[in-house]
């Protein structure tokens, strides 16, 4: 009992000279220690935001007082005092607005988004963190645009958006790599557990190690507890996938044992326990999948935490109930489900919608703003600016309705050629099936652009064997590899490179390049139509898939060969 009064004695004698000692600190040296002690010491951050309260928030000095209105929200979030946050920010913004501060500006923008994301509020983080990225492009900062193209990826994958929440981040990876002066390895590793996160949500497995390894190997110098806590997290959901159900477990409670020591461990506390609950499911312990799920509505409530990725859980808990003959629970789940699905599809429709009506009319009033600026001397060029901005912006609606109408009419015509060549190819083969039941030796059968058919007779042995190895050359995909180049393909056929390409040029109209490129992209074209899993692909995941080794050549490839990039070709057949 001596002891513990002691302690109690010598903590207040701590406090009270930490006290005593803040008015011989700097403001600048006082946003650190609170920065330094607001997770570690709540009693020590509490002191300084006080003291910056009462001293710095309505100092004369309007950065000052701007940068202590976007410091002290840290401060009464972790009392859970959101609205106080928001209007703190808002204080912040006004005043480095009013004294030209991008510098303040960003960060209020960018830190009143993450306060918005963490509490569920998709929509108004979006917008705090575009505004930050305006900021960031006037600048052309690298480094801010790199970090908060980051966050708003985060908010296209709650928004299940994930493919261009891929794209965001993939983009930010290349500008890194271009640029590694621009950010620290802490921040890449961000980018790490980011694309690992969303391939393994959009269930690309093999890529999503891909990350996740990059992103343990980048941690071994960083040792980020967080971070490894994601890995560690994916990779079990990933050996769920693979029904490797005890190794899953192991990973999750090394993952557990790490959330138990980090301070503000909600979120991933929660995940942990939804990738637990998959994992007994996919066991088929459904009594144990029902009791691990529903821990998570009582985290969300308790820690007012809102993650649309989450909703998956109430699937999971009526089709445990389900399975274990509870019809009424089964039931009551569902609807709950259906009830949350249906309130996630609106605040979604809302969001994507917002995004595209906000910031279009956003660029659309600077564009005006800008003109008004530069008009002002005369009313004339004022008139005259005005009158070609609005005939500018009607032009370039009537060539996108025109442009979508060639497109659709395009796309239209794609998928009936592709019918017509599936009808063909099904002719094909039942023309050769037939031949081989009447004992006859098929006849080989040389693809060509033009109407006009070969006379095969012509066609001498070597260049015959030649056409027959690249018709099993093209039945057997190998034009999918990234290798195959005229050299590396005149080996497999067992011919030099100038008799192949003078045969491919002969007999198949056009170069060796092009013959290859056709056939990637016909393999595409095909594959995308058919395979919803491949649709769900990245533009540069599908170009390496099918041998390109950039998605801009692919990209260009694909417009060149269907007149569409194939990015409104998988939108169209979505739609179908």
């Amino acid at each position: 009992m001596a002891a513990q009064t002691k302690l109690s004695h010598d903590r207040n004698d701590t406090l009270q000279a930490f006290r005593e000692a803040l008015p011989s600190h700097s403001f600048y040296k006082l946003t650190r220690i609170f920065h330094a002690e607001k997770n570690k010491d709540s009693l020590k951050a509490a002191l300084v935001a006080s003291y910056l309260k009462e001293h710095y928030l309505n100092a004369s000095n309007p950065k000052i007082a701007a940068s202590t209105a976007i410091t002290l929200p840290y401060w009464e979030d972790k009392v859970g005092n959101l609205e106080a946050a928001i209007a703190l920010f808002d204080k912040g913004i006004n005043l480095a607005s009013t004294i030209k501060n991008d510098s303040i500006l960003y960060l209020a923008h960018l830190r009143k988004g993450f306060f918005y994301f963490k509490s569920g509020k998709n929509f108004p983080a979006l917008r705090s963190y575009y505004n930050a990225l305006e900021i960031a492009k006037e600048a052309n900062d690298l480094k801010r645009k790199v970090a908060v193209t980051g966050n708003i990826a985060l908010v296209k994958m709650q928004a299940n958006d994930t493919k261009a929440a891929i794209a965001l981040l993939l983009e930010n990876l290349e500008i890194i790599n271009n640029n590694p002066s621009i950010i620290n390895d802490k921040q890449k590793l961000n980018i790490y557990v980011n694309l690992c996160g969303a391939y393994t949500y959009i269930e690309e497995y093999e890529l999503a190690t891909l990350y996740c390894d990059k992103g343990v190997q980048l941690n071994e110098t960083i040792n980020n507890k967080r971070a490894e806590a994601h890995f560690l997290s994916a990779f079990a959901e990933i050996e769920t996938a693979k029904g490797n159900y005890q190794k899953a477990h192991t990973l999750l409670d090394k993952t557990e044992t790490l959330i138990d020591n980090m301070v503000g461990n909600e979120s991933l506390n929660l995940f942990a326990k939804f990738y637990r609950g998959k994992t007994y499911y996919g066991e088929k312990k459904y009594q144990k999948a029902i009791e691990e799920l529903q821990k998570i509505e009582e985290l969300k409530e308790t820690h007012k935490l809102d993650f649309l990725s989450l909703q998956e859980m109430y699937y999971y808990i009526a089709k445990s109930y389900t399975a274990l003959g509870n019809a009424e629970m089964g039931v009551k789940y569902h609807e709950k489900a259906i009830e949350i699905d249906t309130e996630n599809d609106k605040k979604m429709n809302e969001l994507n919608a917002n995004i595209v009506k906000k910031f279009d009319l956003v660029q659309l009033k600077e564009e005006i703003n800008t003109l008004q600026e530069k008009s002002k001397q005369t009313k004339y060029i004022y008139t005259v600016g005005i009158v070609s901005l609005v005939l500018i912006i009607v032009g370039l609606l009537f060539f996108n309705k025109r442009q979508q109408k060639k497109n659709k009419e395009r796309f239209k015509s794609l998928m009936l050629q592709l019918e017509e060549k599936r009808q063909q190819e099904k002719a094909r083969k039942e023309v050769v099936l037939n031949e081989k039941n009447a004992h006859k030796e098929p006849e080989v059968l040389v693809k060509k652009e033009t109407e006009e058919p070969e006379d095969i007779e012509e066609i001498d042995e070597i260049t015959l064997e030649i056409l027959n190895k690249l018709d099993a050359f093209e039945t057997q995909e190998m034009f999918l590899s990234p290798e195959s180049t005229l050299v590396e393909v005149a080996k497999k056929l067992q011919t030099n490179t100038t008799y192949l390409s003078k045969v491919i040029n002969r007999h198949k109209q056009k170069s060796f390049t092009s013959y290859i490129t056709d056939l990637r992209v016909e393999y595409a074209i095909e594959k995308l139509s058919t395979d919803r899993k491949f649709r769900s692909f990245t533009i540069g995941a599908i170009a390496q898939e099918i041998g390109f080794k950039r998605s801009e050549s692919f990209s260009k490839a694909f417009k060149v060969k269907t007149g569409l990039y194939p990015s409104y070709f998988i939108k169209e057949l979505e739609k179908q």
